[in-house]
């Protein structure tokens, strides 16, 4: 992450986060992932150091990469993902691609029978084991660096039980959700009773104590604000008052859910996809740190006068907040570096 820091009084310190997906790394530096990158952390931390090396040759005068990078001490495995497995779903490790979840093994179990369901099984599952038989091993190499999901920072970083139940049971969540909302909430009740199994099992293993969550909603965006009050938005609130701090993601086009949003208690930092109208976001939660997400589409395909107009534009909207962290995430392997250039460019042009 590089920072940007604004010359204008009203701005604090404008941040870049930026990550680039697998495939970029396998064109441009030769780099593999595969099984190995999951469940080797000597691989994985190799991968990571050339990745920081790569991005510290192409970018580092912006204060990307590393020259001399350690390895992280992390392991990493999106939450979504995780539940899958432990339900049933298949896994896929492509050598130039993230893990991919395959199946929806809810799709033909009714609420009944999904609330049934026992959640401590979840945690007992052979993929948990093999994370934690992993940490053993990442303790050896890192001490106590070593670390699960980054939980030793206290954040439980899960995807929202919407978002989770959407990829379990497919499309008919949505009809649910409509027709039988109390059925549904049902399912969403489990989801959390499996996330909770999980992170409290690895918690322990870890030693990490959580005060603070980060619900990711990739699919929320999906829903008219009226569904989302509903039955999304209850759940959400329910969990977020368990901690102390939250931070909430929903990366698509949402700014008909920007005020439903806004009701989310202990908000930190909110993420919020291209699309979204972000002085709104900014006006309804004037204390919450703005986390746009630059869109990856406009970069890939987009010329450098159109990646420097909507930093711009971004940076013009997120004025009046604490804080502001520029998501530039999921760049895929035909980004120009020129574009990612621009947008370090922009952002930097803002401290004078």
């Amino acid at each position: 992450m590089a920072d940007a820091t604004f010359g204008e009084e009203k701005f604090q310190a404008m941040q870049i986060s930026l990550n680039f997906m697998p495939a970029f790394f396998t064109k441009h530096a030769g780099l593999r992932y595969g099984e190995s990158y999951y469940f080797d952390p000597e691989y994985r931390g190799r991968v990571e150091c050339e990745e920081a090396r790569f991005l510290h040759e192409a970018l580092g005068r912006y204060g990307v990469g590393e020259a001399r990078p350690q390895p992280s001490g992390n392991l990493f495995i999106q939450p979504v993902d995780l539940v899958m497995r432990t339900q049933g779903a298949e896994w896929k490790m492509p050598p130039d691609a993230t893990l991919e979840s395959w199946g929806k093994p809810w799709a033909n179990l009714a609420p009944a029978e999904i609330a049934r369901l026992d959640a401590t099984a979840a945690a007992r599952h052979s993929v948990i084991e093999a994370i934690l038989e992993q940490y053993r091993a990442m303790q050896k190499l890192y001490g106590d660096k070593a670390d699960i999901f980054g939980m030793k920072s206290g954040t439980m970083n899960i995807h929202t039980p919407f978002t989770t139940a959407h990829q379990l049971c497919g499309e008919a969540l949505f009809v649910l959700l409509l027709t039988e909302p109390v059925e549904a909430r049902r399912i969403l009740d489990k989801v959390w009773e499996i996330y909770r199994a999980i992170f409290d099992r690895l918690g322990r293993a870890t030693g990490a104590t959580f005060n603070r969550i980060q619900l990711g909603d990739c699919s929320a965006s999906l829903l008219s604000e009226d569904a989302y009050r509903a039955v999304v938005l209850p759940m959400n609130r329910a969990i977020a008052s368990e901690f102390g701090r939250v931070g909430y993601h929903s990366c698509g086009s949402s700014s008909h859910l920007v005020e439903a949003f806004a009701t989310l208690p202990r908000l930190d930092a909110i993420e919020l996809g291209a699309g979204t109208d972000l002085a709104k976001g900014v006006r309804l939660m004037p204390k919450t740190a703005m986390r746009p997400l630059v869109d990856p589409t406009l970069m890939r395909q987009g010329d450098a006068g159109a990646v420097r107009s909507a930093v711009l534009k971004i940076v013009e909207a997120t004025r009046p907040a604490p804080e502001t962290l520029l998501c530039a995430w999921s760049f895929d392997r035909d980004t120009p570096l020129s574009n990612v250039e621009m947008l370090y460019k922009t952002v930097s042009e803002k401290r004078s």
